[in-house]
């Protein structure tokens, strides 16, 4: 059976020469030889330190000569190894952008590498090995000669251009890379950086940017900790709500108290005028209006929902179920559409939405014929309404019965 560290070690796209060191590793802690386990793992780090260096460019600040002579040391078999380490640690001229702690942490394990190389007295168990397995997999993605956050910034870019990857590649790695190449402090900053590189549109046009498939699998693969520090993130940009709207499961990462529900389907949703039935059938779906607000919730969002109507039927399924449908079908009877202007014109979208999806009732139909009748009338509802009939014959044909039941004259634009 394989241990958790194999794994990790199976979905990484470490060389060769670096798996092998590490199955070496693995073979001698399953067998109780842990000094030789901690060695083979060290060296396995350091070579992937090696082929990082060797992969990359000069950073800024660094000379040709002094670059040329790392990489000479790096190929020679007697230098690379205290190579390695020497740049790693070193801080005055640093080649890694790295924070000191890391580099303290570096110099503990290379002791404890001395240790199982000189078999010195100091004892060496299979929790030393399993805690150095920890550390590589914790910081291994923050020592990159751009620093670990630049890195994976570089990495992101790269896997959304089309000129170096093909569309609709897997791109979880990269996600799980973030709790540990960014630091929390940096995260803020980094969300900043990654949106602009992934994509330069923002997270402003929902359904098209690519941002926001990335930003959910931050909240479905990363730490507590991180997902915590998006969901404020994207509190502090206004914008949650387009999260909520394309991605309603995630809804529950967001804590809303509810003064913020309140808030949201007051002022909030419509400030996103594309997606706000969406919203709004996402907290009716999830519960989070309270029971006794509701009905004055729908005739709030009835009369401030102006050319507008639900489009999925997740939505309308929320808006059934809790009433929505009766609410309107109330303002409707009272107003029989007479106020063409000032109310039924700026909802025509959302009254042929509810003559669509809503059975027809006797009411129904004898306000629609009556409509036709006046000499001034909502023309794009009569357009909308048509439309439907042509669509959807079932609707039409249902509509006839209950017109023919009723004695009603049947406009000419609906025959």
């Amino acid at each position: 059976m394989k241990i958790s560290f194999e794994d990790w070690i199976d979905k990484k796209p470490f060389s060769e020469n670096v798996k092998a060191l590490f199955k070496e590793a693995v073979i001698c802690y399953r067998n109780n030889t842990y000094r030789a386990s901690l060695l083979f793992s060290y060296l396995a780090f350091l070579t992937i330190i090696k082929e990082v260096i060797i992969k990359s460019a000069a950073p800024t600040g660094i000379n040709e000569s002094r670059w040329s002579s790392i990489i000479r040391k790096l190929q020679n078999e007697k230098e690379w190894e205290a190579t390695v380490f020497e740049e790693i640690i070193n801080s005055s001229n640093p080649i890694f952008n790295m924070n000191e702690d890391l580099r303290q942490q570096v110099k503990y394990w290379k002791d404890r590498r001395n240790d199982c190389a000189h078999f010195k007295p100091n004892e060496i168990a299979s929790h030393h090995t399993e805690s150095f397995w920890s550390f590589v997999r914790s910081n291994l993605s923050k020592i990159t000669v751009e620093g670990g956050k630049e890195s994976l910034l570089n990495k992101f870019e790269i896997h959304f251009d089309p000129t170096f990857t093909p569309p609709n590649a897997n791109f979880d790695s990269l996600i799980t890379e973030i709790d540990d190449a960014v630091d929390s402090i940096d995260l803020n900053n980094f969300w900043d950086e990654l949106i602009q590189r992934v994509d330069n549109f923002g997270i402003i046009f929902y359904h098209y940017s690519t941002i926001n498939n990335v930003l959910n699998k931050v909240l479905e693969l990363c730490s507590d900790s991180t997902k915590e520090n998006l969901v404020n993130y994207l509190k502090g940009k206004n914008k949650d709500l387009v999260t909520v709207a394309l991605f309603p499961d995630k809804i529950h990462y967001f804590n809303y108290s509810p003064t913020d529900i309140r808030e949201i389907w007051r002022t909030r949703i419509w400030q996103h005028d594309q997606t706000a039935f969406t919203v709004y059938g996402t907290l009716l779906r999830n519960n989070l209006i309270p029971k006794n607000q509701i009905t004055e919730a729908h005739q709030y969002i009835i009369d401030h929902g102006k050319e507008r109507r639900p489009d999925d039927e997740a939505t309308h399924y929320a808006l059934a179920g809790s009433g929505f449908g009766d609410i309107l079908f109330k303002i409707i009877k009272d107003n029989r559409l007479e106020d063409w202007y000032n109310w039924v014109q700026p909802r025509a979208d959302m009254l042929a939405y509810y003559f669509e999806k809503y059975p027809l009732r006797d009411e129904s139909v004898e306000i629609i014929c009556e409509m036709y009748t006046r000499s001034r009338y909502s023309h794009w509802l009569g357009e909308r309404l048509e439309r439907l009939f042509v669509d959807q014959a079932g609707i039409k044909t249902e509509f006839h019965r209950i017109a023919n039941d009723q004695g009603l004259e049947i406009p000419v634009r609906l025959q």
